[in-house]
C-alpha cells in the first residue's frame, strides 16, 4: 500500500456545480521578461478547464520592473538582460517576434481588468522575490470585495507571514491542483470555504489552519493550459535563439538533501500526507508532447524536473526509447553525480540540445559540509567534461555569497569552473529563501531578519556579513565568467572591473570586447552560445586591447 493509498485524494466530483457564471481570474506575479510559461499557475488553469470553470489570467510578465524587486528598486532590467550583461546568457532581441514592455501602469491595467472580467475569486501565484509586488496589487481592489485566494512556494514555506497581509483571505498550503477546485466548489455552491483541507482561512480576525491536503497523483493532471496567456509567451530564448517552448513536467520532487533548496523541507513537512517525490509516466509524457505540439507548434521543450537524471535506469531507457519518436531539442537540469558516458551518448542520440549541471560551490569541504552537496571536485570536472565532450550543449550554474563564504572560496569555485569548458558558466547570488535549511541558518546567525524576503538569484546578496560586502559579492558574480575564461595574467584589469564606478565599468566594457572577440570562437562570439573552444589569439586586436587595460588601469 502506498502513501496516497492511505490518503485518499478528494473525488472532486463538480458534475452537479453550475459554474457558467462563475469565474476564476488567476493572477501570475512574475519577474519580468521571464517569458517560460509557468508550470504551476498553468497546471491549475489545466484543472479549472477540466471542470469547467470560466477562468482568465492578468500576467505581469511583459510590464517593466516598477520597483517590484525589492533589493534591487531602482532596476529596470530583466533577470536574462542581467544575465546577458554578466555574459552569462547569449544576446537575443524579443523584439524579433514582436515582445516589449507594457508602457501603462501594471496596477492601473489590473484593476480594470478585475472591473471589466468581474471574477468571484482572484487567484494569485508568487514565489518570495514577486510576492510583495502581487500583494500590491491585490491591495489595489481590495475595496471590491472580491475574495483574494494567494498560493504558490512562499505561501507553502511561509505562512504565517503571507497570511498576515490584509489583502489575503485564503491561502494554499500545498499544492493547488485539488485544494482550488475545492474551494471553487465551495463558493460557487454557498458551501463552506473556511474548512478545505490545504487551505488557511481567514474568520473574525482569527486565522483556520486546516490540516494539509493531499499530494496530487501525477497521473490524474491534466494538460497545462497556456490558452489564456498572451500568445507571445511560447517563445524563449535559448543559445541566443527564440523557440517555441514548452515546458513539461516530468517529476515532483528530488532525493538529495542540499540545504539551500526548499524540496528536502516540502518532503519532511508533507510526508504524512504522500510521498513527495513522484513521476508522471512515459507515455502521458509522449501523449502531452504531441498535444503541445499540434495545438501550439511547439519546437522544443524544457523538461520540468529538480534533478533530471535521478531516475532509475529503465524509466530513463524507456524514455530515450520513447523520445525517439519525438527528436525535437530539448534542455533539462540535472546533477554531476547522475551523469555517465552511457546516458549522454544516449541523450545524444536523440537531439538533447542542452543540459544544465548544478555545481554551487568548488569549495569541496564548504560545500560537503554545509551545503550537503557531496559530490567531490573530481567528480564534477569529469562529469562536465563527459558532456563538453559531446554534442549536447553544456551550462553549468554556479552561486556566490552562500553565508560565511570567502572571496577565497568564491574563487575556488571559479578555479573548478576552469577546469572543463562549458557553453555557459552562469553564476547567481545566494538568496537565504523560506523553507530552506539555510534559511534557517542565516537567521540564527543575524545575517537575516526571519520576516524579511528575500529577492532574486541575479540582483544583490541581502546578508549582513561582516567579513564581505554585497558589492564584492555582486562584482564577483558580474565578472564571473571574464575570470573563468581569461587567462590568470588579466585578474588584475578583471578585479578593477568588478566595480561599479565609471573606471570599472570601462574596464568591463574593455573586458567584454577581449571575451567575445579573442577567447570565444566567431561562431560563438555571442556568448552564451558557447565559448567551449579557445582559438588563436589575434595579436594585433590583443595589443591594442591591452594598450587601452592599461591605460583604464592607470587611471
Amino acid at each position: 500500500m502506498t502513501q496516497l493509498d492511505k490518503h485518499p485524494v478528494y473525488k472532486l466530483n463538480t458534475d452537479e456545480v453550475d459554474f457558467s457564471n462563475f469565474r476564476v481570474l488567476l493572477v501570475y506575479a512574475n519577474s519580468p521578461m521571464d517569458n517560460l510559461f509557468p508550470v504551476g499557475l498553468s497546471s491549475i488553469g489545466g484543472m479549472l478547464k477540466k471542470h469547467k470553470i470560466n477562468y482568465n489570467i492578468f500576467d505581469t510578465t511583459y510590464y517593466p520592473n516598477d520597483g517590484r524587486l525589492g533589493v534591487n528598486k531602482s532596476a529596470s532590467k530583466s533577470r536574462d538582460e542581467n544575465l546577458i550583461d554578466r555574459l552569462q546568457v547569449a544576446e537575443f532581441d524579443y523584439r524579433e517576434v514582436g515582445i516589449e514592455y507594457i508602457e501603462t501602469n501594471v496596477f492601473d491595467d489590473f484593476r480594470k481588468k478585475v472591473i471589466n472580467y468581474k471574477p468571484n475569486v482572484i487567484m494569485l501565484s508568487t514565489v518570495e522575490p514577486t510576492h510583495k509586488f502581487g500583494i500590491q496589487m491585490l491591495e489595489k481592489v481590495r475595496d471590491l470585495n472580491i475574495p483574494t485566494f494567494v498560493g504558490g512556494c512562499f505561501a507553502i514555506f511561509a505562512p504565517n507571514l503571507a497570511i498576515q497581509d490584509d489583502a489575503v483571505d485564503y491561502l494554499c498550503v500545498g499544492e493547488g491542483e485539488y485544494a482550488n477546485i475545492e474551494f471553487c466548489k465551495a463558493l460557487a455552491t454557498g458551501a463552506d470555504t473556511k474548512h478545505i483541507k490545504g487551505i488557511w482561512a481567514k474568520d473574525k480576525g482569527k486565522v483556520i489552519k486546516n490540516p494539509k491536503g493531499p499530494l496530487v497523483d501525477m497521473n490524474e493532471l491534466p494538460l497545462l493550459d497556456f490558452s489564456q496567456y498572451d500568445p507571445k509567451r511560447i517563445y524563449r530564448p535559448m543559445s541566443g535563439k527564440l523557440w517555441k517552448m514548452a515546458p513539461i513536467e516530468f517529476s515532483r520532487g528530488c532525493p538529495y538533501q542540499c540545504t539551500f533548496c526548499s524540496a528536502p523541507v516540502f518532503e519532511a513537512e508533507f510526508k504524512e500526507v504522500g510521498t513527495w517525490s513522484r513521476s508522471k509516466p512515459i507515455d502521458q509524457i509522449e501523449r502531452e508532447m504531441r498535444d503541445y505540439i499540434k495545438e501550439y507548434g511547439i519546437e522544443y521543450f524544457y523538461f520540468v524536473s529538480e534533478t533530471f537524471l535521478a531516475m532509475p535506469k529503465k524509466r530513463f531507457t524507456d524514455f530515450c526509447n520513447m523520445y525517439k519518436r519525438i527528436k525535437l531539442p530539448f534542455w533539462f537540469n540535472t546533477r554531476p553525480e547522475t551523469i555517465t558516458e552511457e546516458k549522454v551518448k544516449m541523450l545524444e542520440e536523440i537531439n538533447c540540445h542542452r543540459m544544465s549541471i548544478g555545481i554551487e560551490s568548488g569549495n569541496q569541504e564548504y560545500a560537503q559540509k554545509m551545503l550537503k552537496r557531496m559530490a567531490t571536485d573530481e567528480r564534477i570536472a569529469q562529469a562536465c567534461r563527459i558532456v563538453s565532450k559531446s554534442k549536447i550543449e553544456l551550462s553549468v550554474n554556479n552561486v556566490v555569497g552562500f553565508p560565511d563564504e570567502t572571496r577565497e572560496m568564491m574563487f575556488d569555485t571559479i578555479k573548478l569552473n576552469r577546469e572543463f569548458n562549458a557553453n555557459s558558466h552562469s553564476c547567481a547570488i545566494f538568496q537565504p529563501y523560506h523553507g530552506t535549511t539555510l534559511h534557517s541558518y542565516c537567521v540564527e546567525k543575524g545575517y537575516f531578519d526571519k520576516d524579511e524576503l528575500a529577492e532574486d538569484l541575479t540582483y544583490a546578496s541581502p546578508l549582513k556579513q561582516k567579513h564581505i560586502t554585497h558589492e564584492e559579492i555582486q562584482g564577483i558574480a558580474k565578472c564571473f565568467s571574464l575570470y573563468v575564461k581569461l587567462p590568470k595574467n588579466m585578474y588584475d584589469f578583471i578585479k578593477i572591473a568588478e566595480k561599479d564606478d565609471d573606471k570599472g565599468k570601462k574596464m568591463f566594457k574593455e573586458l567584454m570586447i577581449l571575451y567575445k572577440n579573442v577567447y570565444a570562437t566567431k561562431a560563438e562570439a555571442d556568448v552564451g552560445g558557447g565559448t567551449r573552444f579557445l582559438v588563436e589569439k589575434q595579436e594585433v586586436e590583443k595589443k591594442n586591447i591591452y594598450n587601452r587595460l592599461i591605460a583604464i588601469q592607470n587611471q
